[in-house]
């Protein structure tokens, strides 16, 4: 693979002064947005009911539940040669607040090999926290642990910090920063991009991210937060991977969201979604915040498959029978 663009002082400096601003919010106290506040009100909340119903435990539990998602995703414009191709994708771990400290994640994702891997923001627990070293020891023997034929790739999430990148880089992670890389199976290319934060820091730049892939090319585009698909998908991008919302986290049976913490249409809430000609799916995440809790919407590693060519019909018909309503047990959307 080849990275196609370099880093931006620009961009370095914008990102740098927001998250010395974030951080001196956070140490006064103060909410960093209203709407922060208010999913940091409502962390406190879910943690208080919880202990007093006596379910505080059996939430927690549920954050070391972990599935494995095989995602088949059939993609007309996807070259021949990428047929077959599979990516490992882990969203939201926020290692150092993993209840098990990552052992089950480390034991689907050694017995889970694939051509590519890729990692959609959220490495952190603590939001703007400086002292991150926590976060990375524990994030090492799980990126150790990733088979990845075409290497591991990552963007920054709103609980990241820039500083952090050199260390996730020397782990073997090729952080995407409104950047991009090549990927190539023969004669066969296509264009994985990646954005900053577009969710609290605002730093992502969509055009620079995409401004080597070619009117032809296929490009995948990893975004922490599904929040600017229709933007993305307006720029031509094919395969949009994100995750930020976690699915919920808290869910109604059925897993039916209560809070999205995203400013997006509740379909990117969670799963596989289509947002114009292009297709994307939103993790559950693999880790939790606010409250150490999950109900009804367990965390997920995803395989994704990569098909070239269409949904087979008996697919479609199953799909058109159950449209945007269809959901299996772990609430997120297997068609959309």
């Amino acid at each position: 693979m080849k990275r196609t663009t370099s880093g931006d002082s620009d961009h370095n400096q914008l990102r740098l002064r927001l998250e010395s601003e974030k951080a001196s919010a956070l140490f006064l106290g103060l909410p960093t947005s209203t709407y922060q506040g208010g999913m940091r009100a409502i962390g406190v909340v879910i943690e208080s009911l919880l202990k007093c119903s006596g379910f505080h435990d059996r939430g927690r539990s549920n954050c070391s539940d972990y599935r494995l998602e095989q995602n088949d995703v059939y993609l007309p414009d996807l070259p021949r040669g990428f047929d077959g191709y599979t990516i490992l994708h882990l969203s939201d771990l926020h290692a150092d607040g993993l209840v098990d400290g990552g052992e089950g994640i480390i034991r689907i994702v050694e017995a889970t090999p694939c051509d590519l891997a890729v990692l959609t923001g959220d490495f952190s627990y603590k939001e703007a926290d400086v002292y991150y070293e926590p976060c990375l020891e524990s994030l090492a023997p799980i990126i150790r642990t990733i088979s990845a034929r075409d290497g591991i790739f990552g963007v920054l999430g709103n609980h990241d910090l820039l500083e952090m990148v050199p260390a996730l880089e020397r782990m073997g992670v090729q952080m995407l920063l409104n950047d991009a890389a090549q990927l190539q199976r023969g004669t066969s290319e296509i264009m994985l991009a990646g954005v900053d934060d577009p969710h609290s820091y605002e730093c992502h730049d969509l055009r620079k991210a995409l401004s080597a892939v070619g009117p032809d090319q296929f490009a995948i585009l990893l975004s922490h937060s599904p929040e600017i698909a229709a933007e993305a998908s307006r720029c031509g991008v094919d395969f949009y991977l994100c995750g930020h919302t976690h699915g919920g986290q808290v869910c109604l049976p059925g897993g039916i969201a209560l809070f999205a913490n995203a400013s997006c249409n509740r379909q990117f809430v969670s799963g596989r979604w289509r947002c114009g000609d292009m297709q994307g799916y939103t993790s559950r995440g693999t880790g939790f915040s606010c409250a150490a809790a999950r109900f009804f919407c367990p965390p997920e590693i995803t395989l994704h498959t990569l098909h070239s060519g269409s949904l087979p019909a008996e697919l479609c018909k199953i799909a058109d029978e159950h449209g945007d309503r269809w959901r299996n047990i772990a609430g997120h959307a297997v068609f959309a």
